[in-house]
């Protein structure tokens, strides 16, 4: 199994222990005989489980051979954007740190000191510090070729396990007002179909590589509405097309009648409306050729480029701050509790994996007005209720309505025509 040699050495005695893993002989050298009695049991104990005893030696496999395997492993079972982005994290933030190590022999000290230089490191591209769900998504991928490591006995135990996870800080939804929608698309109405799909994305609540995948067979006008069955991601070398997020991603989402006029509109205009299988929205031919820049519908719709071309210079000459695609989407939570539609439907349409997503980014939408509540609070009082009168009631809450009122008025970069909660 295992046994100890005394060797003597310059320093003087030490001990040495060693096995055999396979056909191939290890060994560990200790400099008193205690420990080198105590490891010989450990090889013993992993040896009688029928584990490995890779981990236990000097030297192990190195960290990016590890992780590559770890992503191989699970290929099938990722997304090919999310593969990607493990095969990205790697290349870019793990490898030059930790790739060319024995992966058991990096320890949690310098997993810490890893990744506080992530959470300072200045993106190459940007020129600005990593965003933090690079720096979470960057652990993650650290995280689980330690766990593919610990699974198959490559380590004794995981180092991440015991260094804090750093913390996603969420921006606060920002939530455009219905004229501000209609203004962006009546700018883009002017480089049809944008305006358009503008108007889809905010009164359907799709996700952009939802809205991206649609197929003329998705839009169903008899039923009055959308199905929601597969979505498309960029990944290195082109697209590719996938299921949606969750199991409650696909999903039915009811369309307005005006948007469902408008869309039977353009769709009547489509030079591939008779193919069930042919894409939506049109794309632009890219390139420095005569054609470039004109619709193709054959060509995929990249949401991404539309935003940045189009959408964004819209904002800009409409005088709008700023604000993400994404955003339309939040309008859509927005639109949906102002017209009274209860959060149980607008989870299920917007496709949440559960309604406590939806509750938690959205719950103050969807709280409504409180006054009938309380007036049966107060009606449980009886004949005990105090000495004030409705006319006082009345004059307090308008002299705090009017404090509130000035107040707002008097903070800097309050918008009346844009504004976030």
């Amino acid at each position: 199994m295992s046994h100890i040699r005394t060797v003597t050495r310059a320093s003087g005695l030490a001990y040495e222990v060693r096995w055999k893993e396979g056909a191939v002989f290890k060994q560990r050298t200790f400099l008193t005989e205690e420990a080198a009695v105590d490891f010989s049991h450990e090889v013993r104990l992993e040896k009688r489980d029928g584990g490995t005893t890779a981990h236990l030696a000097r030297t192990g496999r190195k960290f990016a051979d590890v992780a590559a395997a770890s992503v191989e492993v699970s290929s099938s079972r990722l997304k090919p954007k999310t593969a990607g982005q493990y095969e990205l994290a790697y290349r870019l933030h793990i490898n030059p740190t930790f790739g060319h190590r024995p992966i058991n022999a990096i320890t949690s000290m310098e997993v810490e000191r890893w990744l506080r230089g992530m959470e300072t490191k200045v993106s190459e591209h940007t020129g600005r510090p990593l965003a933090p769900a690079s720096v979470l998504g960057a652990y993650v991928a650290l995280s689980k070729a330690f766990g593919y490591a610990l699974k198959h006995r490559l380590i004794a135990t995981n180092p991440c396990a015991v260094v804090d996870k750093p913390r996603l800080r969420h921006s606060e939804p920002i939530f455009l007002q219905p004229e501000q929608v209609e203004a962006i698309a009546t700018e883009l109405d002017k480089v049809a179909p944008y305006g358009l799909v503008v108007r889809f994305a905010a009164q359907s609540g799709l996700r952009a590589g939802e809205l991206a995948a649609l197929r003329i067979r998705d839009v169903n006008f008899l039923r009055g509405h959308v199905e929601v069955r597969r979505t498309l991601q960029r990944v290195k070398g082109g697209w590719a097309y996938g299921s949606p997020k969750s199991v409650r991603s696909t999903r039915d989402v009811p369309l307005p009648r005006g948007l469902l006029m408008d869309l039977a509109g353009f769709l009547e205009g489509h030079p591939q409306r008779a193919n069930p299988d042919a894409l939506v929205w049109p794309g632009r031919i890219a390139g420095n050729g005569p054609r470039h820049g004109r619709l193709d519908y054959g060509l995929q719709f990249d949401v991404g480029s539309v935003y940045r071309y189009y959408f964004k210079p819209a904002l800009v000459r409409l005088g709008l701050p700023a604000v993400r695609w994404h955003d339309l989407r939040h309008y859509y939570a927005s639109a949906c509790a102002a017209a009274g539609i209860e959060i149980r439907k607008v989870s299920r349409w917007m496709g949440h994996a559960n309604i406590n997503t939806t509750d938690s980014i959205y719950t103050h939408l969807f709280n409504g007005d409180n006054t009938t509540d309380m007036d049966k609070l107060e009606a449980l009082r009886g004949n005990h209720s105090g000495t004030a009168s409705t006319a006082s009631v009345a004059a307090i809450t308008a002299s705090a309505m009017l404090s509130s009122a000035a107040s707002s008025s008097s903070s800097p970069g309050t918008s009346k025509r844009f504004r976030k909660t």
